[in-house]
């Protein structure tokens, strides 16, 4: 059963790694809130598909779906750093439009794949199983974009990228140009979101476009995860985390599935593991301090200050 579950979290899980490579370069390192992630998975879908059906090769496929990942990555960016709207907003404008875009792309809600050449019908032509090769694909693929993502983040620009992710101020004293940084930052993360589509879509045999509903709570979930597993400033290490957090959590609604809750649940599921995940990172090690008089005042001091600091910049 353990062994069964492992491989349902592996065989799933590592086809949303790139996915949460991206949200970890959004969020945790360029510490923009970008909702296009999601977009884009369907956008990165939607012209794998087309492309395949169009009689493209699968590999040059998925290229030209990640491309296009990094084409909405851009434009949001664009409207962050040129029009001055907050990334939050662009996202969730971005996504809005990428749904009608990937309807646009595909002509259609659904497409089926079946009947063509992918990615994973290569891998089962040398002998593997269809899980066996979902494994295998997915492995490599989120091992080339960690090992890529890692080497970026150590280069020159790579580290200004860091720079200005980590203080935007203090970058732009440095003479570091920040909106270059941040608008490439986009359209990486971008880019590996619209690999992740491209897999899933590649890996059903068909692309809908509802595939992207809700899908960046599950990268969400594997980055709280992960980072909250493995704590550390390592880069390497923080990148392997990341990864190990979305196998962990498909082995988590493996799991779920298998004891008998409803898959009508999973998301709620998703969504209350992460309030407690959350909830436990950021007051689990003050839980018990907290029953004094001085545990009270300083827990009531740090609420403060993070209400003080936890604000969005106005959308408008």
């Amino acid at each position: 059963m353990i062994y069964d579950i492992f491989m349902i979290g592996a065989e799933i899980g590592l086809l949303y790694g790139p996915l949460a490579l991206g949200i970890y370069l959004a969020m945790n390192i360029m510490s923009l809130p970008d909702l296009t992630l999601e977009g884009s998975f369907g956008l990165g879908g939607a012209a794998t598909a087309a492309s395949i059906v169009a009689g493209v090769n699968p590999l040059v496929a998925f290229f030209i779906g990640m491309a296009v990942g990094a084409g909405a990555g851009m434009i949001t960016a664009f409207l962050h750093v040129l029009l001055q709207m907050n990334v939050l907003l662009a996202g969730i404008l971005m996504t809005t439009a990428a749904w009608s875009v990937s309807l646009a792309i595909m002509g259609t809600g659904n497409v089926a794949l079946m009947d063509h050449t992918t990615l994973f019908s290569w891998t089962e032509s040398m002998g593997l199983d269809n899980q066996m090769s979902m494994v295998v694909v997915g492995a490599l693929v989120t091992l080339f974009f960690a090992v890529v993502l890692l080497l970026y983040l150590q280069t020159g620009f790579g580290l200004a990228a860091r720079a200005t992710g980590l203080n935007i101020q203090t970058a732009r004293s440095l003479g570091i140009k920040t909106e270059l940084h941040q608008v490439v930052g986009l359209m990486i993360a971008n880019a590996l979101a619209a690999a992740s589509g491209a897999l899933v879509a590649q890996s059903q045999g068909f692309m809908d476009v509802s595939i992207q509903s809700g899908v960046i709570v599950v990268g969400l979930a594997a980055l709280v995860i992960g980072t909250s597993i493995v704590r550390t400033n390592n880069l390497v290490v923080s990148v392997a985390s990341v990864i190990l957090g979305v196998v962990v959590y498909r082995c988590l609604v493996a799991l779920s599935l298998r004891i008998g809750i409803s898959p009508n649940y999973v998301r709620l599921l998703t969504a209350v593991l992460v309030f407690v995940v959350v909830a436990m990172r950021i007051h689990g090690d003050g839980l018990f301090s907290g029953l004094s008089s001085e545990g009270r005042k300083r827990r009531k001091r740090k609420r403060v200050q993070f209400l003080e600091n936890d604000r969005v910049a106005n959308l408008f």
